[in-house]
């Protein structure tokens, strides 16, 4: 029989037990869940083996054919329940998916409405008296106490286990018998008579099988109520992020509706205040013309006398006249002299009196070492402009109020804008004598100059005729670029010009409309800069929109140069010196901003490039001269407030010479310094 047993392990074992040791040998299915916890399980077994052999021996045979009973420890922990820290009897399983004891969840509930999951703190409402009796089982768990041998059965009051007749005396005899047991009930049945679940993976008899899939149909309807609360709870949730979205929609709109208010009063403020200037200045206009009206008209009547007069009566006339009229012409001349810019970044206008200040400037460092060549490297020529006594050798007074200047390619004469004599005039520089003028019925304010060697013509800006006049290097009228407009070609009120005699193109610093364009000689256009197109949004009465916009990043340019790669434009309105590159027309390098110190500007006018591309920028209204580097780092500052010689009045034009000679004209002082 022992033999049979051997080669059969698939088949059930039968214990027969001896009647004289009962009370000691006790199975482990009968000890209460509660008490079947592995520690409790060792103590069992090894008061077994002290009373007896046999116990001993059939433990271990025991504990051979089932393996899984005891061996695996993290079986333990998952049967463990989390209230008592036992092995779970009869476990149900809370809403959250947490199992629990069914008497630690009844002392646990007690009469509370509302309870928290011990694991997780999910908030369960309690429903009735027998809302933890209508808790569902959690079968994964009951399957794993029927692994592990532990049967949720009430504990069996017998003292004595059934007994076998004709075993009394007799070591445990193991029986097999032939089919599938049913892991419930622990009943042998026919392989056609057992049902296997798919998701416990285990085997139930007919009878079992049925509370089995009651049990499931339990668990079911609870896995429904939970994705209906769930379904609720997303309602919810889609309601409240909804209601949320609509309240930042709202809040979005009163804060651009704010801040839409707040700019349109600024807008408001701001052309109200223009309006007073121009009001204030057409008034004072008016007054000034009412004047000058009134004296032609005297003077005409004195020219036209006829009576005999007292001849001391008319020299008290004449002088009269002599003495308004002087008045009326610096009335006149300093008529547009308070400058007022928009300031696009503040939204504000900046307002800006044409009277200069004496700002920062650097006195000459003691030179170390006598430079040959101050062109040699960047090192020698930094260490020439800052060792260098900026005071003229040599200034020039028989013009009044020159502007721009510029000297011929061809014959090295200095060629100075006449404001007020509408020409311009050249000058031989040895004997510093006027040699002839470039004039023309249509000029009316000369302001800067610049040569085409290549063409032998000179362009000369005149801001209030709105164009450009071409002169012959022998003198001679050639032609007019442009006139007053904003499209491309037309100007408005331009100042700087300068030219670029590889490509033949002409640079212009068009201010009246905040841009730089580029021309052929004959005045055909090529290409503009500081213009740019943005993609803008735009609300309409559905929909939002973008559409295309035309803008600028210039205010009011005044000064253009070009070297071999760049193109250096004087940001007057901004404050700023920007650097963009030749080719492709992109913006390389900004630096500067408003003040008196050093590095900052005020009212800035012209500039100048010398042959190693350092940029010489006339601060008009800190009255002061600023050097710069390529990179835009500061190299010197020289100049001041003042008439004498190395002071300036306003800066109105600079020209750097090959040999670094810097030629200043002062619009104020009414003279040109020779550096």
């Amino acid at each position: 029989m022992a033999e049979k047993v051997k080669k059969k392990p698939s088949f059930f074992t039968l214990r027969r037990w001896n009647s004289q040791k009962m009370n000691n040998d006790v199975p482990l299915d009968m000890v209460a869940p509660n008490l079947a916890s592995p520690r409790v399980v060792d103590n069992v077994q090894s008061v077994r083996t002290q009373n007896s052999p046999a116990v001993s021996r059939r433990v271990n045979v025991a504990a051979d054919s089932k393996p899984r009973k005891l061996s695996a420890g993290g079986i333990n922990e998952l049967v463990q329940c989390a209230l008592c820290l036992e092995v779970m009897h009869n476990p149900k399983m809370l809403p959250c998916q947490h199992t629990f004891c069914m008497a630690c969840l009844t002392v646990y509930i007690a009469d509370l409405a509302v309870v928290e999951c011990p694991i997780c703190r999910t908030r369960i409402q309690v429903h009735g008296q027998n809302f933890v009796n209508e808790l569902p089982s959690n079968l994964y768990i009951d399957s794993l106490l029927n692994i592990v041998g532990i049967k949720n059965m009430p504990v069996k009051t017998s003292e004595t286990p059934p007994s076998t007749p004709g075993t009394v005396g007799m070591q445990s005899v193991d029986l097999f018998a032939a089919g599938v047991r049913c892991c419930h009930c622990k009943t042998m049945c026919d392989s056609t008579e057992v049902s296997s679940c798919l998701h416990c993976k285990l085997k139930f008899c007919q009878v079992c099988w049925l509370q089995h899939l009651d049990d499931m149909r339990t668990q079911m309807a609870a896995i429904i109520k939970q994705l209906d609360v769930a379904a609720t709870r997303l309602d919810h949730k889609i309601e409240h992020f909804k209601d949320r979205c609509e309240r930042i929609v709202e809040q979005i709109n009163i804060a651009a509706d704010d801040k839409i208010n707040a700019i349109i009063e600024s807008k408001e403020n701001i052309l109200r205040e223009t309006g007073v200037l121009q009001k204030t200045a057409d008034m004072s206009a008016l007054a000034l013309k009412t004047s000058l009206e009134e004296a032609r008209t005297v003077a005409k009547q004195a020219m036209t006398f006829t009576d005999p007069v007292d001849e001391q009566e008319r020299v008290s006339t004449f002088m009269n006249l002599h003495q308004n009229a002087v008045q009326l012409l610096s009335d006149v001349s300093k008529w547009d002299t308070d400058s007022f810019v928009f300031d696009k970044e503040n939204f504000r206008l900046e307002m800006d009196t044409a009277t200069p200040l004496d700002a920062e400037s650097d006195d000459p460092v003691p030179e170390v070492a006598k430079q040959n060549d101050p062109l040699e490297s960047e090192n020698s020529l930094v260490m020439y402009y800052r060792s260098r006594n900026f005071v003229p050798h040599y200034v020039w007074r028989k013009t009044s109020r020159p502007c721009g200047i510029g000297l011929s390619p061809w014959d090295n004469h200095l060629y100075v804008c006449g404001m007020d004599s509408h020409s311009v005039l050249v000058v031989e520089r040895t004997q510093a004598k006027i040699v002839t003028r470039l004039s023309h019925e249509d000029m009316l304010c000369p302001v800067q100059i610049a040569f085409m060697k290549s063409l032998g013509e000179i362009y000369v800006t005149d801001k209030w005729k709105h164009c450009v006049h071409v002169f012959s290097k022998e003198g001679e009228y050639l032609r007019s670029i442009g006139q007053k407009g904003s499209r491309i070609g037309m100007f408005r009120s331009p100042e700087g010009v300068a030219t670029d005699n590889t490509n033949q193109h002409i640079y212009i610093a068009d201010t009246g409309n905040d841009r730089v364009q580029i021309l052929q000689p004959d005045g055909k256009f090529i290409d503009q800069i500081g213009v740019v197109v943005k993609h803008q949004p735009s609300h309409t009465a559905t929909v939002w929109e973008t559409k295309e916009v035309t803008c600028t990043e210039l205010n009011t340019p005044t000064a253009v140069a070009v070297t071999a790669d760049r193109v250096v434009i004087l940001d007057s309105g901004n404050r700023r010196v920007k650097i963009y590159n030749k080719q492709d027309k992109g913006k390389i390098i900004e630096f500067g901003s408003m003040g008196q110190r050093k590095g900052q500007f005020r009212q800035p006018e012209v500039l100048a490039v010398d042959p190693m591309g350092y940029i010489l920028v006339g601060d008009s209204g800190n009255c002061r001269i600023q050097v710069f580097k390529p990179t835009g780092q500061l190299v010197r500052v020289f100049g001041g407030l003042g008439s004498q010689p190395g002071k300036f009045g306003w800066i109105s034009g600079i020209h750097v010479t090959k040999q670094l000679d810097i030629i200043v004209s002062d619009t104020k002082n009414h003279c040109v310094n020779f550096f």
